[in-house]
């Protein structure tokens, strides 16, 4: 599969984290009366419940194979200090799935002539730097090379705040950046281009872009429980975001800002929506069927317009998932199949893909592999000698790495110390916590530790 640069909501940084796993194949539960559906529905259970158990999983599970929904299912909290159970007309944020909403209205547009997608930015956005070498599908396909505004710290700040976002501010934070890379000519997966689509969408309808959304999309497919401003939403059915939970620990987070996300992550919606955004794209409902394979064609690195598209087991996949601090999403479809699988959690988790092709593989009776807790591995004593030290981060902040009684322990400046369990040599992992601890040594640089917790990743090097 894909490796990203940028995939949660909007996208974060996907990194690397390795887990126990053992290989299954079609692991249906034998005692289910000959009913094929009922033992699919046994080992999607089993698969999900599986992510639950190593902290990954904790929302709606929904799928449908060959015209029936055989599977929808909520597992953990809506609210866990309130002690609310998830259930299947729970509302989430949906992330980077937005960006598959933007492009299809970017889509129907041009098929009402109002725009092309080979049109240049600047026939809508005048004064854009470069517009008049970037076009609309280099910004439907990530190939515009436009600076990624994530990277820009006051950007993130605000992300994290309930500030009033004045309209069109998002587009400061890169509009005068240098380019990445020459239009057309490289794949990152930017958030961005997908702020400029909404801009451009917003010129050409005249509307605000949730009402265009809304108009074009979201009222002719009934999807009453999708929206735009999560912050502001009130409803019984809303979920909390964590950031982790687990059966003894629950930590939550902010809801990000939608005026900064917008285009490119903003939206909410249910399972139940969702499904009906499926059975309009399946049956062309919104855009025709020739427009549709053209939005889920590769261009580079395999995106279309709004999609990725995965070649597995020699079928064609369609998907997009999101992640932001608190949600992820993924939705996948396999239209030769007419499969689609809808997942939907109310915390971090980098594992949500893996878990959707895992149900896929478990449908068309491919092997696949479950998750299992990490195991504590026990290292040579003479190895932490090599770890132990300080380690500076960019702002200065200290890591001290510290050996105790044979034992490894990490502090953060003056904080708590606390063990550090070996996952293998070079790879640590704390108890009941999703930080994940990996030491460098590269010969001829200095030695340095990454620590990648949640959606963030952070590198020290040694004093």
């Amino acid at each position: 599969m894909r490796h990203q640069s940028y995939i949660f909501f909007l996208g974060c940084i996907t990194f690397i984290s390795s887990i126990f796993c053992c290989p299954l194949k079609g692991q249906t539960k034998p005692d289910t009366k000959g009913s094929v559906q009922e033992g699919k529905k046994y080992e999607i259970d089993h698969i999900i419940k599986a992510y639950a158990d190593i902290n990954k999983f904790n929302g709606t599970a929904f799928v449908h194979d060959q015209n029936k929904v055989i599977f929808e299912r909520s597992y953990g909290w809506q609210d866990a200090e309130k002690k609310i159970l998830n259930q299947n007309n729970n509302i989430y944020q949906i992330a980077s799935l937005t960006k598959s909403f933007t492009a299809l209205t970017i889509i129907k547009l041009s098929e009402e002539g109002k725009l092309s997608v080979k049109d240049l930015i600047s026939k809508f956005i005048p004064d854009y730097p470069r517009g008049n070498e970037i076009t609309i599908e280099n910004l439907l396909t990530h190939s515009s090379g436009i600076y990624e505004p994530l990277r820009n710290k006051e950007y993130f700040r605000l992300l994290h705040t309930g500030e009033i976002i004045p309209k069109g501010m998002a587009i400061s934070f890169f509009k005068d950046e240098p380019l990445d890379f020459e239009p057309g000519t490289k794949f990152s997966y930017t958030n961005s281009g997908y702020i400029l689509l909404g801009i451009i969408i917003e010129k050409v309808t005249g509307l605000s872009y949730e009402d265009a959304v809304r108009k074009m999309i979201l009222n002719p497919l009934k999807m009453t429980h999708t929206g735009f401003d999560y912050l502001a939403l009130k409803s019984p059915y809303k979920t909390v975001p964590y950031s982790y939970i687990s059966k003894t620990k629950q930590k939550k987070t902010e809801i990000w800002n939608p005026g900064l996300t917008g285009p490119a992550g903003q939206i909410y919606s249910t399972a139940e929506d969702l499904y009906q955004y499926y059975k309009g794209l399946r049956d062309y409902k919104i855009v025709s069927k020739e427009s549709f394979k053209k939005a889920t064609t590769p261009y580079l690195s395999g995106y279309g317009y709004g999609w990725f598209i995965d070649d597995l087991y020699g079928k064609k996949l369609i998907n997009h998932g999101g992640n932001i601090e608190g949600s992820t999403s993924y939705f996948a479809m396999l239209p030769d199949d007419d499969i689609c699988i809808i997942l939907l959690n109310n915390i971090t988790s980098k594992k949500l893909e893996k878990a959707g092709n895992t149900i896929l593989a478990a449908l068309l009776n491919q092997p696949y592999e479950l998750p299992y807790p990490k195991k504590e591995v026990t290292l040579q004593p003479s190895l932490l000698s090599k770890y132990s030290g300080n380690y500076q981060l960019s702002d200065n902040s200290i890591i001290h790495i510290l050996t105790e009684k044979g034992q490894l322990y990490i502090q953060m400046d003056n904080g708590p110390k606390v063990r550090m369990l070996a996952e293998k040599e070079n790879v640590f992992f704390l108890s009941d916590d999703d930080s994940e601890i990996t030491f460098l040594f590269t010969k001829g640089e200095k030695d340095a530790i990454m620590i990648n917790k949640g959606l963030s990743s952070k590198t020290a090097e040694k004093l």
